[in-house]
């Protein structure tokens, strides 16, 4: 008798298979490095493969079946080749295969591969490497739009001088986070609709430039609000944010909900199987993707990375007396691509990082402190001490430890940056040349 696999045990066997990524996704989202929002997409997908279950046909489609075990097995082969992020990429892309070769022919499928996407923890990702590049488009325009009234406005990167005082455009005025949420309830509301996939294609780019004309919308208005002419309250801040937020949501939501598509209720009788033969190469072939992981040596840094490096002896005019790295600075340090060293001044803490190249892995001080579990606050840009340059300045507070963090980077030549994308898109351009320096100094708050 010829046993076929139950349709919804061929997720399964696929979810089992991509492992490492669902391992990595958890502890990228517990150490604090990303915001959780991919959990929502998650539980968006779930619903909608919930809702169409009586539509999923017995047997997959062989064609998207077996595109999906290839992209799995290209996944598990290339642990040591391809970041995580690509390689979470590939499992997310193969899963949706198998719901695709589960779910009747000619069914949109466009907005459940963009909520799979979003299921990754992108947003830090994003953040640093698109990031700086819309926020210094943000400023732009905000310039341009504030030099229509009686201001002197000139932008540094992504911050602005608004009559003497710097205003810097941020992290979260990058629009990145308004993107991903625009983004997800165009593809939500697509996918609840069965909204045909030429007509989310076509609407798509309008979703992005609502995005780009709300955060430029909200940036000048907060620009003005925080230059001191608005007589803003403190709490306008936020709801000005929120206004426009929900203002493009509510927009998009109208776009995007504009015309749907009816489910057709047939569903195709003849259900192509899988043979028996084919069945067991399928099931082989996800038990290597499986396994191969555990199998696989451990890659290991190479030591000609590291090159030895001599610390300062001096800092800002004081002696500098090295100090022992803690356990979490030792872990960050075995896999960072630099030095690192940690010194006192006998009042402030100092770590300072050495880089060679462009890398990812230089975190912005701001999200080491938030990783340890302390609140961030008060965050502004302050000129260095005897220089033109810029740095990030903020409090941090954990239980009764309250501290003022500055942070900086500085190349061979002495050109400094207070965001670590701008530093990133200055080296991987050859407008900064190395080595580079972050500096991170630490001093106690009464």
């Amino acid at each position: 008798m010829n046993h076929r696999l139950p349709g919804w045990s061929w997720l399964l066997f696929a979810a089992l298979a991509a492992w490492p990524s669902w391992l990595w996704a958890a502890r990228r989202l517990g150490d604090g490095s990303d915001d959780p929002l991919g959990i929502v997409a998650l539980a968006a997908l779930g619903l909608l493969l919930w809702r169409d279950r009586s539509s999923l046909r017995t047997q997959p489609r062989l064609r998207w079946l077996g595109v999906a075990v290839v992209l799995l097995l290209i996944g598990a082969l290339s642990q040591s080749i391809l970041p995580p992020l690509l390689r979470g990429l590939l499992s997310v892309l193969a899963l949706l295969l198998v719901i695709l070769s589960l779910r009747t022919p000619g069914q949109p499928w466009l907005a459940w591969l963009g909520l799979g996407v979003l299921s990754l923890p992108l947003l830090s990702s994003l953040q640093f490497f698109v990031g700086y590049p819309l926020r210094v488009v943000t400023a732009e325009v905000s310039a341009w739009l504030l030099r229509l009234g009686n201001w002197t406005v000139e932008r540094q990167g992504s911050a602005l001088l608004v009559d003497g005082q710097w205003v810097m455009v941020d992290a979260p005025c990058s629009g990145i986070q308004m993107a991903w949420v625009c983004y997800f309830t165009a593809c939500t509301l697509a996918a609840w609709q069965h909204l045909p996939d030429r007509l989310l294609l076509r609407r798509l780019p309008l979703v992005g430039l609502l995005v780009l004309g709300g955060n430029i919308l909200r940036n000048t208005l907060l620009v003005w609000g925080e230059s001191g002419a608005s007589g803003f309250p403190g709490w306008a801040h936020e709801a000005v944010g929120l206004l426009v937020f929900a203002g493009v949501c509510g927009m998009i939501f109208r776009q995007i909900g504009r015309r749907g598509f009816v489910l057709s209720a047939s569903v195709d009788g003849a259900q192509a199987g899988v043979s028996t033969r084919f069945t067991g190469s399928l099931l082989g072939a996800l038990l290597l993707a499986m396994l191969w992981p555990l199998l696989a040596p451990a890659s290991t840094a190479p030591e000609a990375t590291r090159v030895a490096h001599e610390w300062p002896v001096r800092f800002e005019g004081r002696a500098l007396r090295p100090l022992a790295l803690s356990p979490v600075e030792q872990r960050f340090a075995e896999d960072f691509p630099g030095q690192l060293g940690r010194f006192t001044d006998g009042q402030r803490s100092i770590v300072l990082r050495q880089v060679l190249r462009p890398t990812r892995k230089l975190h912005p001080a701001e999200d080491c402190f938030r990783a340890l579990g302390y609140r961030i606050e008060q965050t502004q840009l302050r000129q260095r001490p005897g220089t033109q340059g810029l740095q990030r300045c903020f409090v941090v507070t954990r239980e009764s430890v309250r501290l003022q963090v500055c942070d900086y980077i500085e190349d061979a030549v002495g050109q400094s940056f207070s965001d670590t994308s701008a530093w990133y898109w200055s080296a991987l351009s050859g407008r900064s040349t190395g080595p580079w320096q972050a500096v991170t100094v630490a001093s106690p708050l009464p």
